[in-house]
């Protein structure tokens, strides 16, 4: 069991590890073919586009793991512990209402995406896909940063 939840901890990595080599070997790959002119892949941008948007968020989702979303530690390591740890739960309360409030108006875009049918124009894959990297990487980065909010308010010593 302890082995699983150390393999879920480090889910966004694992992810993140697969999709960036892809994304750049699909990038070489056309524009090495492009430039030699032995042929055209015409789905390989479209590939590229979509696998960035989900690396963008699977990477806001690692950097929510480790509280580097609005820090500045030089200010807040200057203020005495309490007001740190009042920081603390004021910047976990702005960014799970931040990924609520996304994640929130996300369902209201997929759930038109699958409505209207849309597919993308080179993959023909469907759209409400794409749109999904924006609700699954606000609900991971709700799920981190209250955990790394709350693992910090533990701690001895807050930033």
């Amino acid at each position: 069991m302890n082995k699983l939840l150390v393999r879920l901890n480090n889910f966004e990595e694992y992810v993140l590890a697969v999709l960036m080599p892809l994304m750049c070997v699909v990038i070489f790959i056309s524009t090495f073919f492009r430039f030699t002119k032995l042929m055209v892949i015409p789905w390989a941008e479209e590939l590229a586009r979509y696998t960035m948007i989900w690396i963008l968020f699977f990477g806001i989702s690692a950097a929510a793991k480790r509280g580097e979303h609005f820090c500045v530690t030089v200010f807040v390591s200057l203020l005495p512990q309490k007001i740190q740890k009042i920081i603390i739960v004021v910047r976990m309360i702005l960014m799970a209402g931040f990924s609520l409030f996304v994640t929130r108006f996300c369902i209201f875009i997929i759930q038109s995406q699958i409505r209207m049918g849309q597919i993308s124009p080179s993959l023909g894959w469907p759209m409400w896909t794409m749109y999904s990297a924006v609700f699954v990487g606000c609900c991971l980065m709700l799920i981190r940063y209250v955990g790394h909010g709350i693992q910090e308010l533990r701690s001895d010593s807050a930033r």
